[in-house]
């Protein structure tokens, strides 16, 4: 793929379909763009479709057991998933063990994303899955998910993004501001040191993520001073850009996610449907 002359078109199209269902549930959306919230959802998604619940104990556990996050990052974790009516408790005779279970609005938009990614697939090699996945997609979703995070959770260029990304890893909705850059880079020849975006304002992008402008500038800031990012006149007045390592790289890591999810589709046998 990353061969492809077409890569960073179709992982353009890609990043606004991430945005546009970002926009539909903002307060979905907000809970899982950071990096390490990213991970602890596909970790609790994981246990849920191989369980059929989550158990707080067993997260923990394997929370632990990958040093992703401390306890109580994870405890308070699953505290906004509640909050936010993400996942439910449901009944059981055993009131201690409180078990929950992701709504179905949850599921809802994690197809959604599963859906971006195979039409990212089907694009690249003019597959057929997306007539699959409409077929049934929570099915689908169930089936492929557990190998998904399998292999997420042990592919270091997921588990640790590159250094690149670094002043927007720990940032609220960091991940959805690097999606935002990438889906509105114009189009350029490959291989072109800056690339021009769509983007001007500060201002605009910090009430987009709901995010402080003087947080979100100082981080901008960073990313400058590594020449990941920069803009053509005066910051905050003119075009930014963002560097073709900074393209290769967001493109290396959805590249390796699409590896993931073919083969995963594979495994699942949903190639021979």
């Amino acid at each position: 793929m990353l061969s492809d002359p077409r890569l960073h078109d179709l992982i353009r199209r890609q990043a606004l379909g991430f945005l546009t269902r970002f926009q539909e549930r903002p307060h979905m959306g907000r809970v899982f763009a950071s990096h390490q919230k990213w991970l602890l959802a596909h970790i609790a998604l994981k246990i849920y479709f191989e369980k059929g619940f989550i158990l707080s104990a067993r997260f923990f556990e394997k929370i632990e057991e990958l040093g992703v996050a401390s306890r109580n990052t994870a405890d308070s974790f699953l505290k906004e998933l509640e909050a936010y009516n993400i996942v439910q408790q449901i009944s059981c005779e055993d009131r201690r063990s409180r078990p929950l279970v992701p709504s179905e609005l949850t599921l809802t938009t994690v197809a959604g994303w599963l859906l971006n990614h195979l039409q990212t697939l089907d694009d690249f090699d003019g597959g057929t899955r997306l007539a699959t996945f409409h077929a049934d997609p929570i099915g689908v979703l169930a089936k492929m998910h557990p190998i998904i995070a399998d292999a997420f959770l042990v592919t270091p260029e997921l588990l640790q993004q590159p250094a690149i990304f670094k002043p927007f890893i720990w940032l609220n909705n960091g991940n959805v501001v690097i999606d935002w850059m990438i889906a509105n880079t114009v189009p350029t020849v490959a291989g072109t040191a800056e690339v021009p975006t769509a983007i001007i304002s500060i201002q605009t992008m910090a009430e987009t993520f709901h995010l402080s402008r003087t947080h979100l500038t100082r981080k901008l800031l960073e990313a400058e001073q590594m020449g990941t990012i920069g803009w053509q006149g005066v910051r905050g007045r003119s075009v930014l850009w963002v560097s073709n390592d900074f393209r290769m790289a967001y493109a290396r890591a959805q590249t390796t996610k699409l590896s993931i999810m073919d083969h995963a589709w594979h495994q699942a046998g949903l190639a021979e449907i």
